[in-house]
């Protein structure tokens, strides 16, 4: 497991603002899923259930105050009333490491802190509910002047797309054995959590002739055993199993630190089974000025996620994106 330090937080995105240039003290974040108690009066154990509402807390700490040019300031000046859409990159600005997504902020506190022979400085607490989501940056904070695709091949590709199947925190099951069977029944030692119709991604098997290695679409039997459509007549043992593919949707953000000159940008998300066919997963409501938006679809996520703007102009624009799979 890698491990990061604090100066891999380079991107804190509130609004379309880019907070982490401003904190200079600390960052924290977190989230839980609401409970009630619901045990009965005179029960001796107390018992809680959810109530289906999840709750994101972000507090920026130690930003240098400056109400005329420092984001921090500008970025609550009109927080009443409006939703925030909030994104951070904890373990840096890279296309297919882990972000943080909240939607939905309904309060906030704010505070100014003055020390003698000190820059004065302020503290900002975001809560957010009804939205918080963990997923893989598909285009990395970045200037462009011109229609960009990470698409593999594409005409100004700055970056390859994300392979969900090497996402550190898709971790691979292990696999027991593959039975001689056409289809090939594969046995895990605990659930696999796979649904039919799925891609994965089966590697280590030892002697299966044919092997069961590769990309493979499974039919779930059990909890703990799926089929593969592989005539196989030696069986095999060990290896693991990893999804390529999803298939309960998810939501994909947007945000754009910096806009000028363009009459528009159309921004998109697009998704792949094989780095080869592409295919648009989420069209962003067009861009005309910095913005922030979160989107969510049902439904099939390929194994490889893309970005890709559309300019219509000439300007310069500084997006995000980001897709968290359901």
């Amino acid at each position: 497991m890698p491990k990061f330090s604090g100066a891999s937080f380079t991107l804190l995105l509130v609004s379309g603002y880019n907070l982490a240039a401003s904190i200079t003290d600390s960052v924290s974040m977190g989230w839980e899923n609401i409970t009630e108690q619901t045990n009965p009066f005179g029960v001796a154990s107390e018992a809680h259930s959810p109530v289906g509402i999840q709750k994101g807390i972000l507090v920026a700490g130690g930003g240098i105050f400056d109400e005329v040019t420092d984001v921090l300031h500008r970025s609550i000046a009109t927080v009443v009333g409006i939703s925030r859409v909030v994104c951070a990159g904890i373990i840096g600005n890279i296309p297919g490491a882990t972000f943080l997504g909240f939607e939905g902020a309904f309060s906030l506190e704010y505070s100014v802190q003055t020390e003698k022979d000190a820059l004065t400085k302020a503290d900002v607490t975001y809560l957010v509910s009804g939205a918080v989501d963990n997923g893989q940056i598909v285009q990395d904070q970045t200037a462009f002047v011109a229609t960009w695709s990470t698409q593999t091949g594409g005409a100004v590709a700055v970056d390859a797309p994300v392979d969900f199947s090497v996402y550190e925190a898709n971790r691979p099951i292990p696999i027991t054995s593959n039975s001689i069977a056409n289809p090939s029944v594969v046995t895990c030692p605990a659930p696999h959590g796979l649904v039919t119709g799925q891609i994965v991604i089966i590697a280590g098997v030892a002697t299966s002739s044919p092997t069961i290695n590769g990309s493979r679409a499974v039919t779930v039997i059990s909890a703990t055993t799926f089929s593969v459509p592989v005539n196989v007549a030696l069986a095999g043992t060990g290896g693991t199993v990893t999804e390529a593919s999803t298939v309960a949707g998810g939501a994909g953000y947007l945000q754009v630190a910096a806009y000028s000159g363009f009459t528009n940008v159309v921004v998109r998300i697009r998704h792949s089974p094989d780095d080869i066919t592409y295919a648009d997963l989420i069209t962003f409501t067009t861009v005309t000025g910095i913005t922030s938006q979160r989107v969510v679809v049902a439904g099939t996520v390929d194994r490889y996620l893309c970005s890709t703007g559309t300019i219509t102009g000439s300007g310069s624009i500084t997006p995000f994106s980001g897709f968290s799979r359901y």
